[in-house]
């Protein structure tokens, strides 16, 4: 095996431990930590690229009954109404259900990771958190997290 399909074989590998998540909206330009799905189960729930309607409608109910659930639910950054240089009060009403949607619980995405340590997993752990979706995780800082390892 050379080097590009042991490569190939981790990515995939990789691909096939991602959390399911349903996907309301287009798929986010970015790859990211979840496996996407149109039907149950799932973990959480990713708002992608939303079209402005869609996002004046929002919550929805598969939103709300994931905030209910205690489900995560992500709002993909940056939405695409964000360049907008006309219909300014359009815009304003957009920015107004984003900023509604988080004080709802519903937290951002964006297209970014970072590596998590043993150390930071630890820390996590005892605050009761989860790392940043998009985030990489050494095998220790898995095992910690999953409860595997103290």
């Amino acid at each position: 095996m050379n080097l590009d399909q042991l490569t190939d074989a981790v990515w995939q590998r990789l691909e096939e431990r991602k959390p399911r998540a349903l996907l309301i909206g287009q798929p986010p330009d970015w790859d990211g930590p979840y496996c996407y799905v149109t039907q149950p189960p799932y973990e959480a729930v990713v708002l992608g690229v939303l079209a402005p309607g869609d996002l004046l409608h929002m919550p929805s109910d598969p939103v709300c009954r994931a905030l209910l659930d205690g489900q995560p639910v992500y709002l993909w950054q940056p939405q695409p109404y964000r360049t907008c240089s006309h219909a300014k009060a359009l815009c304003r009403e957009l920015a107004a259900a984003e900023q509604h949607l988080k004080q709802l619980g519903v937290l951002p995405l964006a297209g970014q990771s970072r590596w998590i340590t043993a150390q930071e997993a630890r820390l996590l752990r005892q605050a009761g958190r989860m790392p940043q979706p998009g985030s990489h995780m050494t095998p220790l800082a898995r095992e910690l997290l999953e409860g595997k390892q103290t």
